[in-house]
């Protein structure tokens, strides 16, 4: 099951537990604040001085984009400080200081194993990269590139270092799966030798004998056990492997066995990071972490009670809008859920909904917002299928943004009509006061600021006055503006608070996005698509049929894949079928999104089922029945979405974007 932070588990994992903990953090998290305060300053200065004086500043998009590396895997290493990592495997902390049996142990160990294996592997990969994979005169604002790039290294370094620490927790044999990680430094090692190789003569014009052959075996060791290996890889999911050691753990063993350059897997992930849209993703989730870390959703959520409660199912409107304006801007699945999953299962059940209606609504409206601007996944899904796409089928990220507008919109109308049809009526007993014009408004004034957040986003995007990046720099700056200064809620101590408890939420994400990209990236350039394209044409013939087991697929896929790996592997494979059959890219990208998120409530590991399960403390299967009239509506969405292709393409008509 996929697993995050829990309520129960955040006091441990948000505190050091040592002295030395704390001395290894402070450091961190300055360095990931400074990174993070500076990638949203300048390119705000960066804009002012074009659009005032016409003058950019010189190399400031090369820092940012640097320095947004240096974010997120300083972010990551956090993440794995905190074991906040997503993850298949069980909550950790279950079951702490209980013995366990023998045959579990032996998984967990195992997943450690795996996980500190692949953080070395890459250790050595990003270690080899940073010495050869750039010019010597590559720089930016006189600093060499190799400097930044090291961060790389450093950080998986950390990762591997922080597992082992913390392999098992305060469980009973925790000793056995610290052997287990500390097994995988030594795994990592060998398994990278064709980068120590790489290394050796980079630093030293020469490689020793012993070291050449021994990579040579183990390159025809992975050869020859490629099948098996993998599946282990993936195996070990199911018991606490972090996803982004899994995605570039398979990556690394492709590369091995292919006799490619394991340094393709990190030297992607630099890529992909300084791409210029990809860098807005940190900020807006930060927004979003932001606003969820101040008051901005009482009040948010008490503007659309007061337009919306003199209606039947006013509270189920409330409660889908907040959770669609939240989910837009975070990005991260999950954070809408246990920000404000109490908060409206208070509301909804004081509406006279039964609480299982309640948590099922909320449960299902978690990432209702995902296919609405500024969209963490409309930007990852245009940016990686520019790789996949001949540049007279290529779009930009505009383009999917306005395709996905209405399907979005549709999304939320059709939940908010599930939440009224689902919501107590006259007979309840319950009588409703009128729509008051003067709670409204009065609602909407100390709200209004925070409200402006996405219309600010929308306008700027879509007459092109600013990137993405700056819209995001711009999101993050304002909300920080109006909750510190305007509505006094963040003084300084409590603004680095909440900065320090987002870091590892967004290096976590970062970290499985920046891995997924090495994998993404051997599976296009080694033609897999092309041949997995032509075995299924010669199968399917039909578009509609073809459309129909799409979405099987992908809902499966998005109930047992995060939505950026998903995105990330998963579409290349896509992409090919969609022109081979003649889909419209546009509402090819609509129809991929919309079912990742709904496979996130597909049983039996739907993410959302099992944080909802955290944040409300029901059994999971509670949860699974209570969300099913609700996925019931979305695939009825869906359908409709699929069908009707004008939905994802009319706009883009209208305006002669396509």
């Amino acid at each position: 099951m996929l697993t995050m932070e829990s309520p129960a588990t955040k006091s441990r994992t948000t505190r050091p537990a040592s002295r030395l903990e704390g001395i290894i953090r402070a450091p961190l998290d300055a360095l990931a604040i400074f990174a993070a305060v500076v990638v949203v300053v300048l390119p705000l200065i960066d804009l002012a001085t074009a659009r005032l004086f016409y003058k950019p500043i010189e190399g400031a998009n090369a820092f940012v984009d640097e320095l947004i590396l240096v974010l997120a895997f300083v972010a990551a290493a956090l993440a794995s400080l905190d074991k906040r990592h997503l993850s298949l495997g069980r909550v950790e902390g279950n079951g702490e200081g209980k013995p366990m049996r023998p045959l579990r142990l032996a998984f967990d160990s195992f997943g450690d194993f795996v996980a500190t294996t692949t953080q070395l592997a890459l250790f050595w990969a990003s270690l080899s990269l940073v010495f050869i994979g750039y010019e010597p005169g590559d720089s930016v604002w006189g600093i060499p590139i190799p400097v930044f790039a090291a961060i790389m290294p450093f950080s998986f370094f950390l990762m591997a270092l922080f597992g082992i620490a913390k392999a098992g927790g305060r469980e009973a044999g925790r000793a056995i799966r610290k052997t287990g990680a500390l097994l995988g430094v030594v795994a990592g090692t060998v398994l990278a030798m064709s980068s120590i190789v790489n290394l050796t003569g980079a630093l030293f014009n020469a490689t020793p004998a012993p070291i050449s052959s021994l990579a040579a075996a183990v390159q025809a060791f992975v050869h020859a056990g490629i099948v098996p290996l993998v599946f282990l890889c993936i195996f070990a999911a199911a018991f606490g492997a972090p996803i982004f050691t899994i995605l570039g753990g398979v990556a690394t063993l492709l590369y091995v066995a292919s006799g490619g350059v394991i340094e393709n897997a990190p030297s992607e992930a630099y890529r992909l990071l300084l791409g210029g849209s990809i860098s807005a993703l940190p900020l807006f989730g930060l927004a979003g972490l932001l606003l969820a870390g101040s008051g901005a959703g009482k009040r948010l959520v008490a503007v659309f009670r007061e337009f919306f409660g003199w209606v039947r199912g006013g509270e189920a409107i409330a409660t889908v809008l907040a959770c669609a304006f939240f989910s837009t801007f975070t990005g991260v699945n999950g954070v809408t859920i246990l920000a404000l999953g109490s908060l409206l299962l208070t509301i909804l059940s004081q509406s006279g909904m039964s609480e299982g209606r309640a948590r099922g609504l909320i449960t299902s409206s978690g990432d209702i917002g995902l296919l609405l601007p500024p969209s963490a996944a409309v930007i990852v899904y245009a940016v990686n299928a520019q790789f996949s796409y001949k540049a007279g089928n290529a779009f930009d990220v505009t383009q999917l943004f306005i395709g996905a507008l209405l399907p979005g919109l549709l999304l939320v109308f059709g939940m908010v009509g599930a939440g009224i049809v689902l919501s107590p009526g006259k007979k309840s007993g319950r009588v409703r006061q009128g729509f008051s014009a003067r709670r409204a408004f009065g609602a909407l004034r100390p709200a209004a600021l925070e409200l402006l957040v996405p219309l600010f986003a929308v306008v700027l995007f879509f007459t092109g006055f600013a990137s993405l990046r700056e819209i995001a720099a711009f999101s993050v700056l304002y909300i920080v503006i109006v909750e510190a200064l305007v509505k006094r809620e963040f003084d300084l101590k409590t603004l680095i608070q909440v900065l320090r408890k987002a870091m590892p939420i967004i290096g976590g994400t970062l970290i499985i996005i920046a891995s997924a990209r090495g994998l993404s990236y051997y599976v296009i350039d080694s033609d897999i698509t092309t041949t997995f394209s032509t075995w299924i044409q010669s199968r399917v013939t039909s578009p509609i049929v073809f459309l129909f087991a799409l979405n099987i697929f992908l809902l499966l896929v998005g109930c047992m894949m995060d939505l950026y790996s998903a995105i990330l592997v998963v579409s290349p494979f896509v992409i090919p079928l969609g022109i081979a059959f003649g889909i419209n890219p546009i509402h090819l990208g609509v129809i991929f999104i919309m079912n990742l998120c709904i496979g996130f409530l597909t049983p039996t590991v739907g993410m959302n089922i099992f944080l909802a399960s955290y944040a409300f403390h029901k059994p999971v299967m509670t949860i699974v029945k209570e969300t099913l009239p609700f996925l019931a509506v979305e695939a009825v969405v869906l359908l409709v979405i699929t069908y009707v292709p004008w939905l994802s393409t009319g706009l883009l008509s209208i305006f002669g974007r396509l």
